[in-house]
């Protein structure tokens, strides 16, 4: 009798304690990190490769490409170089000027700014297409290069009259070595060091949501913060409801 109620007391345990330690499936999801390349231990706002969208915020999707680490702002994909979850930001870089300044598609930087802005450090660029063979300097950062875009053969320019232009941003410090000495070259390096962003996107609910032992995320239905607590999601953290006060 004694070993027949030990083993329904065993069972008994067991059983409770498997039942009240299973974590919700969200909460345990979104504590995986995102990883690619030199890019590590990145979690909210970002989502891509093991973290679902609902760990991460609208607009903050990271893709690995060949160990390489990219995100699309509104039309255009950047090459991630470096994100700083102390400052909220992330260092970019176009990847259509990777190699030349004749992209396939040419597209203005564009952001979203209730998600994205700029730091104090970027600087304006506008590149020209379709310029006259014989553009004049009118710029203390000009130089000439062929392009051929869409099998269309045509005269850039960084700074003349033309028949389109573009804007794209380089980090000041990368731009003032090459003040004076402009080359295709130069300046294309410049735009590879990339510029940086400041992100936006429920930060402040994010550390309440950590503080209290919870993942962030957001929820797809409500289209609203969450916080992924160990039994399930809240609004804003995982702290025990007070009891409610009665007469």
């Amino acid at each position: 009798m004694s070993w027949f109620i030990l083993f329904i007391t065993i069972i008994f345990v067991c059983g409770f304690t498997l039942v009240f330690s299973a974590d919700d499936e969200r909460y345990l999801i979104c504590r995986n990190l995102f990883d690619c390349g030199n890019i590590k231990g990145i979690g909210y706002p970002f989502s891509g490769s093991n973290r679902p969208d609902y760990c991460g915020y609208p607009g903050f999707g990271l893709n690995c490409s060949n160990q390489v680490p990219e995100i699309t702002i509104t039309q255009s994909t950047y090459k991630v170089l470096a994100i700083n979850n102390q400052s909220r930001t992330l260092n970019v870089a176009r990847t259509d000027y990777r190699e030349n300044l004749c992209p396939t598609l040419l597209l203005n930087t564009t952001l979203n700014p209730s998600l994205l802005s700029y730091t104090t450090d970027d600087h304006n660029i506008t590149i020209y297409y379709g310029c006259p063979a014989q553009a004049p300097s009118t710029s203390y950062l000009s130089t000439q290069f062929p392009c051929s875009i869409n099998t269309t053969e045509m005269t850039g320019y960084f700074t003349a009259t033309d028949d389109f232009s573009f804007l794209v941003q380089v980090r000041q410090s990368a731009l003032e070595p090459i003040i004076g000495n402009a080359t295709e070259a130069k300046l294309l390096g410049a735009l590879n060091q990339g510029f940086g962003l400041v992100w936006n996107a429920n930060d402040t609910l994010c550390d309440t949501c950590n503080s209290s032992g919870g993942q962030c995320g957001y929820d797809q239905t409500t289209k609203a913060f969450a916080c992924y607590c160990a039994d399930r999601p809240r609004d804003f953290n995982c702290l025990p409801s007070p009891p409610s006060q009665s007469t």
